[in-house]
């Protein structure tokens, strides 16, 4: 049964995943498993301490354009989905100064370039999709629920709204989040 869903999710156009994510974790999962390699081609030119950050980074650039993508505005989601992940890496960086102003304009040219993907991070798709099934499965639904309105761009406060619950238990819901993004990507 199992088996027959995942057939059934590969088959499925990332436009048709980003529908189903918001009653579907499974969907949400699929677009992780295929956008991880991306993150970490983005992040790949990093140590392993910064790396892991902006990984982490890029993976809520894709959540969040999980939750923003609008099909009427006639753009792929991959198109979109890249530049999400692109812009909040680059945020990062510059937020975080994890890099010198001299090496941030190489830093942004890189992440600028167009084109595809080389092969070679194709295949490593299912060591992804096993990260994903890790992700998905670390976090309790709490956690996730504040995770997803976290990446719309809600403040804790509204997160605490949303959900009925205190803003120390919005905070403490996304640093366990962070925590266990962290220690899956190490």
């Amino acid at each position: 049964m199992e088996n027959n869903r995942q057939d059934l999710r590969n088959r499925l156009s990332d436009e048709q995943l980003v529908r189903n994510a918001e009653s579907d974790k499974a969907a949400v999962s699929e677009l992780i498993a295929r956008y991880i390699c991306t993150i970490e081609f983005i992040t790949k030119r990093y140590n392993s301490e910064v790396r892991e950050d902006l990984v982490q980074e890029g993976l809520m650039g894709l959540l969040s354009a999980v939750k923003t993508y609008r099909p009427d505005k006639n753009v792929k989601f991959s198109t979109y989905a890249t530049k999400c992940i692109r812009n909040k890496i680059i945020s990062s960086v510059h937020k975080n100064s994890l890099i010198s102003e001299g090496d941030a304009e190489d830093f942004e040219e890189i992440l600028s370039v167009g084109g595809d993907i080389p092969e070679d991070i194709v295949l490593e798709r299912e060591r992804m999709n096993e990260l994903y099934d890790k992700i998905t499965s670390a976090l309790s639904e709490r956690e996730w629920q504040v995770f997803q309105l976290f990446l719309t761009g809600m403040s804790y406060n509204q997160i605490a709204l949303s959900v009925g619950a205190s803003v120390k238990t919005v905070d403490n819901a996304m640093q366990r989040v962070r925590r266990k993004l962290k220690s899956l990507l190490r």
